[in-house]
């Protein structure tokens, strides 16, 4: 069983003064951060990587989250999350060893919002209804996927279990 935990940025300054990707998190995103990885902590298994957006605002929702984890994993901050589609995430998500059995990847919309729609397959039906309604700022997305490896996973193959929003 391997599972996949889609987390999009909490809520971030909206200003001139800031080129998007160096826009830093709020004070309610910083709470929102530090919320979603208490959620991480009590309801998802240890996580084995982390791959984040190198964006401010991603950066800062992964230190805030991964700090309420009882060990922060590794993680890989990469400039491709930034600009990424849907289908680019997937290929990262594809490319992670069989050693990784929990990914968070840690990104932006609408590319999060779009692979989460894409990639369920199946779920409980709360959090398939609390997809539909969309993927806002903090949202985690927790998917399990059955006896399939990284390299070969394909849409749809995702168990929604949870969504958090």
């Amino acid at each position: 069983m391997r599972r996949l935990i889609l987390l999009r940025h909490a809520e971030a300054i909206h200003s001139s003064r800031y080129r998007d990707h160096e826009r830093p998190l709020t004070e309610a995103g910083r709470k929102e951060a530090s919320e979603a990885g208490a959620r991480l902590a009590e309801s998802s298994p240890p996580v084995d990587l982390a791959l984040v957006s190198d964006s401010q605002r991603t950066r800062e929702t992964w230190d805030h989250a991964s700090a309420a984890l009882n060990e922060a994993p590794e993680a890989r901050f990469d400039r491709r999350i930034y600009e990424a589609e849907r289908h680019d995430l997937m290929e990262l998500v594809r490319a992670q060893a069989n050693s990784v059995k929990t990914l968070v990847l840690v990104g932006h919309n609408p590319a999060l919002a779009e692979f989460a729609t894409h990639f369920v397959g199946r779920g409980e039906s709360r959090a398939l209804k609390r997809l539909g309604r969309g993927f806002p700022t903090g949202a985690i997305a927790l998917f399990e996927i059955e006896d399939v490896e990284w390299r070969k996973l394909r849409w749809g193959d995702g168990r929604l279990i949870d969504l958090w929003a």
